[in-house]
């Protein structure tokens, strides 16, 4: 006899063995018992969770000769037969390679006769929400008024693809993600029933990489089982799957708190040569960030973090030498990266490149930093002038100040017209069509057209513009602002190509309303022409103050 894979052995045969779907089974249960079967279901939720499994399940108990609290009874003529396909009544049925119109006909023409042996004829539809529109057109009016001897189960990861008038004619029920704690005990018990002892420590690592989803667990199970060892452990698991150990992961982020870049380096060479996944390795850093993002927001991390007592220590010290946006910002630049892995041929520099930036300028916040606090000084500078600017001078020396533009004040007629032409200055300088760091904020319709750049399959282009941004530098031309270090003369040449100009200006003129142009802009300069702009306008209120031989003391509130 043939091996049968372990998802397919200890597939449940009653709503009991199901795990963790309590709310679905009991309902279908008691619609078993009571007699009340609704002609179409909708069975929701994500890989692995029972969906199909609870379908056949559903379809034997419906027709089940001696059904025991609403299961199948799996022992009577009827449902051995459903078992062994000797009984054609139970039709299932893969949406994805059958989603013509033509298919879903064929079920239409076959709905109208009767069972050949059981009660009702029941069709299982798997993935249906990839059925063509014609397909779901073709299948509306046999769900609207199907025969009566007729049950339809449809089956879906994604629900939100299925018509409103397919949804609105069926029982819906969403099935949930198992935790980790019910896959963990039963990868345990069936380990057990395999003749096989799993350590506690490589069950629960089974059930996390699971995502939610028993099939996977016990999939990886199996896998592992194929070692030949009597007692698997956590190291046999992580040799299986290709994943790295939390230690490994912590001492990464520990070299790049510290800035250690050859360590890191090393660290990915020991990673790539171990035949470990760098995808997976991402996923997991990303993850490890996101620990410590609640380590340091929370009093109580042990409650939310499912880890060991020592690594929450560990992060709960990692978490001090970092501030809560350091993190933030970690999180991002980490899983823009994971997405770009997806699309490279070369994802050994990708990591290298990413790991390097966050270790060797600590992604360039110091920059970020004094960026904002420029364009904080900056906009009350300009809210001070637009009201007025007031100059304090010591207290044995006359007070000068501008209560109201165009006014004397204290008999200083002079000094009033200086600090007005002074104002209107820097009120021309601060005009918003001009590019300084106060308007550095960005224009948030970049994000959605990264994404339309992302989904076109300009990867390369997405690659180099995803830590952009773009300001408006006059009603015809929009900036696009590189950071420092962004590698910009790769970037910019890559931009600039006919066709990614054209299908960049043709996405912003359409989100703007109006025709733009582009152009490249590196942020540095920017920041360091509003500091100059900013110095000029002070030096000028120094020598005015001077003439009237006063002190200045500008005070930023």
């Amino acid at each position: 006899m043939s091996y049968l894979a372990l998802y397919r052995k200890w597939r449940p045969m009653v709503f009991k063995d199901v795990v963790e779907q309590e709310h679905v089974i009991k309902t279908l249960a008691n619609s078993v018992m009571t007699g009340r079967i609704a002609h179409a279901y909708l069975f929701c939720g994500t890989r692995g969770t029972g969906k199909t499994t609870t379908a056949k399940i559903f379809s034997r108990a419906v027709n089940c000769l001696n059904p025991v609290e609403g299961d199948p009874c799996n022992q009577c003529e009827i449902c051995q037969g459903i078992l062994n396909g000797s009984i054609l009544d139970v039709i299932e049925i893969d949406a994805a390679s059958n989603n013509s119109v033509d298919n879903v006909r064929d079920i239409r023409d076959e709905v109208i006769y009767t069972p050949s042996k059981a009660k009702y004829r029941v069709y299982i539809i798997d993935e249906v929400h990839m059925l063509s529109t014609g397909a779901f057109n073709a299948l509306l009016k046999t769900l609207e008024e199907p025969p009566s001897h007729v049950i339809f189960i449809l089956a879906t990861t994604e629900p939100h693809k299925l018509p409103a008038t397919i949804l609105s004619r069926c029982q819906r029920f969403d099935f949930r993600r198992i935790p980790v704690e019910s896959i963990t005990k039963r990868v345990e018990y069936i380990a057990k029933e395999s003749g096989v002892k799993i350590q506690k420590e490589a069950s629960t690592l089974i059930a996390k990489l699971s995502d939610g989803a028993l099939r996977d667990a016990i999939s990886i199970l199996d896998q592992c089982i194929s070692l030949g060892k009597e007692e698997l452990t956590y190291e046999d698991v992580l040799k299986i799957t290709g994943i790295v150990k939390d230690t490994f992961v912590s001492e990464m982020v520990e070299y790049i708190i510290n800035k250690q870049v050859e360590d890191v380096l090393k660290q990915i060479d020991r990673l790539v040569m171990e035949g470990k996944s760098i995808g997976q390795f991402v996923s997991d850093l990303v993850f490890y960030y996101r620990n410590l993002l609640i380590c340091s927001t929370t009093k109580k991390p042990e409650e939310i973090i499912d880890a060991s007592e020592d690594i929450i220590k560990k992060m709960k010290e990692q978490c001090e030498k970092m501030e809560t946006f350091e993190l933030v910002t970690a999180i991002k630049e980490l899983s823009s990266l994971e997405a770009a892995l997806k699309w490279s041929t070369h994802p050994r520099i990708l990591l290298e490149t990413a790991l390097i930036k966050l270790s060797e300028d600590n992604l360039n916040l110091k920059d970020s930093f004094i960026a904002e606090r420029v364009t904080s000084l900056e906009k009350k500078l300009s809210d001070l002038l637009s009201k007025g600017i007031s100059i304090k001078g010591d207290s044995d020396k006359e007070d000068l100040g501008v209560k109201e533009k165009g006014k004397d004040i204290k008999g200083r007629k002079e000094t009033s017209k200086d600090m007005d032409k002074l104002s209107q200055k820097a009120d021309k300088d601060v005009s918003p069509k001009k590019i300084t760091a106060g308007s550095m904020e960005g224009l948030k319709i970049w994000g959605d057209v990264l994404k339309e750049i992302k989904d076109f399959g300009r990867m390369i282009l997405y690659t180099c513009l995803m830590n952009t941004k773009i300001v408006e530098i006059d009603d015809r031309f929009i900036g696009v602002v590189f950071g420092k270090g962004q590698g910009q003369e790769f970037s910019e040449e890559c931009l600039m190509k006919p066709d990614n100009v054209e299908f960049i200006e043709g996405r912003l003129s359409e989100r703007l309303g109006r025709q733009v142009k582009i152009k490249c802009i590196n942020e540095t300069d920017i920041i360091e022409n509003a500091q100059k702009e900013k110095d000029e306008f002070i030096e000028k209120a120094q020598d005015i103050a001077k003439k009237c031989d006063a002190d200045l003391n500008i005070i930023d509130e």
